[in-house]
């Protein structure tokens, strides 16, 4: 059994469109073996704006509060006065939540990612406003994380984009939430890049995948993910592992992926 504890995710949930459903996913994901959940904000609906009423919901079911994702566009090297207004209201949400983080999250959607020198402005732009949250975050002793993906126009996708965004993010208060699936996704082994930069881990998103862009249920896919954990175990991490299902089934049957994915994880993390 290793001493490891694991979450699950809002965005099976998301993918089926149950916005606002926390009862549904706190009593789903506790059935399956989760020991805590992660929202984004939107997944919360008017739950964002009851902190105290989310308690009471954790309580009932056994729950912990991980973490809380920020997704934001920071588009611009400082925040707009609305993204500083939402980061603000983050922070005071996740302040009822002994040891919760915030998760940074950034998605180009549509956007074109850009190249040469308009990519580089790009990428300073975000993580200066991201550094700007960490630090307001910190004041309340909050923990902030970032959250690289791999859709086509992420500004961070590559081995090479890896090597600028930790260059970026090392002099700052941001730690890196390293998404397994994402970095196999880039062209990168997940267990070498979490090897390499195993300082800044503070969070962990765990996603299985079968090929470019092909997600799965856990254990349905090729990641070596009894290896991951059991690096993870062996080098003393004590933050979540998250688990983050985007599997095609998850549309039509949220519920039914989250309990094989509890049921996955609590083979590897029981054994």
């Amino acid at each position: 059994m290793y001493n490891l504890k694991f979450g699950c995710q809002s965005y099976p949930w998301k993918m089926g469109k149950h916005f606002g459903q926390l009862p549904r996913m706190l009593k789903v994901a506790a059935e399956a073996g989760f020991q805590s959940i992660e929202c984004e904000i939107d997944m919360l609906g008017t739950w964002f704006h009851d902190p105290e009423g989310v308690k009471k919901q954790l309580e009932k079911y056994n729950m912990e509060f991980a973490t809380l994702v920020l997704h934001q566009d920071w588009n611009g090297m400082e925040e707009t006065v609305e993204e500083a207004a939402l980061s603000r209201e983050a922070i005071e949400f996740v302040k009822h939540f002994p040891n919760a983080k915030i998760m940074l999250s950034h998605h180009a959607g549509n956007v074109p990612r850009g190249e040469g020198e308009a990519l580089a402005e790009r990428r300073k732009c975000l993580i200066n406003c991201m550094a700007s949250v960490a630090d307001k975050a910190a004041e309340a002793g909050i923990v902030c994380c970032f959250h690289p993906n791999s859709a086509k126009n992420s500004l961070f996708r590559t081995e090479e984009d890896y090597e600028a965004m930790f260059e970026l993010i090392q002099p700052t208060a941001i730690g890196w939430a390293p998404d397994v699936g994402h970095i196999e996704n880039g062209g990168m082994s997940a267990i070498e890049q979490m090897k390499a930069h195993r300082d800044l881990i503070r969070h962990v998103h765990f996603k299985d995948r079968i090929a470019q862009n092909e997600w799965a249920v856990m254990g349905e896919g090729k990641i070596d993910y009894p290896a991951i954990i059991k690096y993870l175990a062996e080098t003393g991490y004590l933050g979540w592992i998250m688990v983050e299902d985007e599997s095609p089934r998850a549309e039509t049957d949220s519920d039914g992926v989250v309990a094989e994915d509890g049921k996955y994880m609590c083979r590897q993390i029981h054994r």
